[in-house]
């Protein structure tokens, strides 16, 4: 996101900071046609496009999406409606966020998620970008009437930013089909041997046995023993019983899963299907 302005990021030092105004950027914005407009912040990045006198919005956040809990969404569609721009006018005018265009701060080390970065381009060349890693660009309020813009165009075309309001596939988890077969890989300079048939596996360290035909239940993504942990409901992927060879499993691509070992201290390994097709492009 702010390599091309900064340079090899890797180079940087935990807690420097680095400011930049980028050229040709001015607070005056004279153009009221707003043909694209990206905002990404709390977690979200909403963007609409006006092209080929449609709309076209793509939106994707919520929350973490291996959190599973229905608040992950992806949505992307087309419409005929173009009121969603003039909206957006709106609150640019109303909060002022050409104000200190072209202004770019990052600060070294700090986690994703705290500042923000706000992407607008108009039909006459004229632009509004502003990013920080360290604090918001814009104020909250500001922030929140854009999500809401966003989100109630987006209900009034029949989705939502929800898991289930989603239109795009959200989780490419492993499903029985899958999982069929051999899969092997190494941990740690030890061979890993995993064989499922129909809805049981077996596992195999380095030629030895250390779960038979054990029935398995994939919860959350994750392959799992098909057997709670005591005092457990079910609800998540951590209640259920770990497996002893490696403690769990989940989809990495089309022809390899991750095999998790978590029992001692946490580490992975990859295991491969060398045998499986690769999947048909649509």
């Amino acid at each position: 996101m702010y390599g091309g302005l900064y340079g090899d990021m890797n180079n940087y030092m935990c807690g420097g900071r680095h400011e930049s105004y980028m050229e040709g950027l001015s607070d005056n914005i004279e153009s009221t046609d707003i043909i694209r407009f990206s905002y990404t912040g709390n977690g979200n990045l909403l963007t609409a496009e006006k092209k080929d006198n449609k709309t076209y919005i793509y939106a994707t956040g919520g929350g973490k999406y291996n959190k599973r809990d229905g608040s992950y969404f992806i949505v992307k569609y087309d419409s005929d409606d173009m009121s969603i721009f003039n909206l957006l006018l709106d609150i640019i005018n109303k909060y002022n966020i050409n104000r200190d265009n072209g202004h770019c701060v990052y600060v070294d080390g700090l986690p994703s998620g705290i500042g923000d970065l706000i992407d607008i381009d108009y039909s006459n060349g004229e632009k509004i970008y502003k990013s920080n890693n360290q604090c918001p660009t814009i104020s909250s309020d500001a922030s929140k009437e854009i999500y809401d813009v966003f989100h109630e165009f987006t209900k009034k075309h029949g989705l939502d930013f929800t898991s289930s309001g989603s239109n795009v596939q959200l989780f490419d988890d492993a499903d029985e089909e899958y999982l069929q077969g051999t899969w092997k890989g190494k941990h740690f300079g030890r061979e890993v041997e995993v064989t499922f048939k129909d809805k049981k596996l077996t596992i195999k360290v380095d030629g030895n046995i250390t779960d038979s035909d054990i029935e398995y239940i994939i919860k959350d993504g994750f392959v799992q023993k098909n057997k709670l942990e005591e005092g457990k409901t079910g609800d998540k992927h951590t209640d259920y019983e770990d497996f002893e060879g490696v403690s769990s499993f989940a989809k990495k691509n089309w022809f390899t899963i991750v095999g998790y070992f978590t029992k001692e201290s946490y580490s992975t390994c990859d295991l491969m299907n060398f045998d499986k097709e690769k999947p048909k492009e649509e």
